[in-house]
């Protein structure tokens, strides 16, 4: 999972699913076969536009799964996309028939097939989803990447901002850049040195009170009722509270002016 805009450590995944292929005992799936270990699949939702190790995200996993929701740095208003890199033994148009059987109700031909003069015919394959993307979705997609690189370029500048202001504060920034990959810079999140979930959350009420919006990401699964009630407890999982209970997500977004980014900046200094 590609946190934030960050990148996993796609090597140290790979070395363990290399590691452990003698142990991998693949079904009947094909794709599985071939690949002969775990399939190693991105969750990319946070990371359009991120690269590792000079890579671009998408073609470093083998399978990688983008989201394009209205809070995505890009976005379809709804939707996203999966891809995979070309595996050896695997035909490619096979399995995007495949991935498309299983997001139209199992049909054989698109709409845009059945429009050729003479060929309505089609078959129902299986009693599978809808969750195909819209053409009108596709079209607001196609018009932010025209102006995707502009965004990367302007979320990166507001991030290295507000480390720069934030370097000798008493929080924790996640790092976005290094030598080693480039973040899309999706979410800004800080940790609160020192400061439990009731400090943080004062600090999310004096923002708030100054109009500066924040947020929290991610409330940990137990903490919901839903999860409650099938037995989880919080207590089970001292890690993700740890990382839950100081955290704070500022303000991203291309709409941000350079002023604005430096009331965020002046709230922070003034609520901490």
């Amino acid at each position: 999972m590609d946190l934030f805009g960050i990148p996993a450590d796609y090597e140290r995944i790979f070395e363990i699913t290399e590691k452990k292929r003698a142990l991998f005992a693949p079904s009947d799936n094909a794709v599985q076969q071939a690949i002969g270990r775990a399939i190693v699949m991105g969750d990319a939702a946070h990371s359009f536009g991120a690269s590792y190790k000079g890579k671009p995200i998408g073609s470093v996993a083998d399978f990688t799964n983008f989201s394009f929701h209205a809070v995505k740095n890009l976005t379809t208003a709804e939707g996203g996309a999966a891809i995979w890199r070309d595996i050896e033994g695997i035909d490619n148009e096979e399995l995007y028939h495949r991935y498309m059987l299983l997001s139209l109700h199992g049909q054989s031909k698109d709409a845009l097939a059945k429009t050729k003069l003479g060929t309505w015919e089609y078959d129902i394959a299986g009693l599978w989803y809808k969750c195909n993307m819209t053409d009108i979705h596709a079209a607001v997609g196609l018009a932010q990447i025209k102006r995707y690189d502009d965004i990367l370029a302007r979320r990166r500048k507001i991030i290295e901002y507000l480390d720069s202001a934030f370097a000798n504060l008493p929080v924790e920034t996640v790092k976005h850049y290094t030598d080693g990959y480039l973040s899309s810079g999706h979410l800004y999140i800080m940790r609160l040195k020192g400061k439990n979930s009731q400090e943080r959350d004062n600090f999310i009420s004096k923002m708030a009170e100054l109009g500066v919006a924040t947020n929290v990401h991610y409330k940990p699964l137990p903490l919901h009722s839903g999860y409650k009630k099938l037995g989880f407890n919080i207590a089970d999982y001292p890690n993700a509270y740890e990382q839950f209970s100081n955290e704070v997500t500022l303000p991203l977004h291309t709409r941000l002016t350079d002023d604005d980014v430096d009331y965020v900046i002046k709230c922070v200094r003034k609520c901490l």
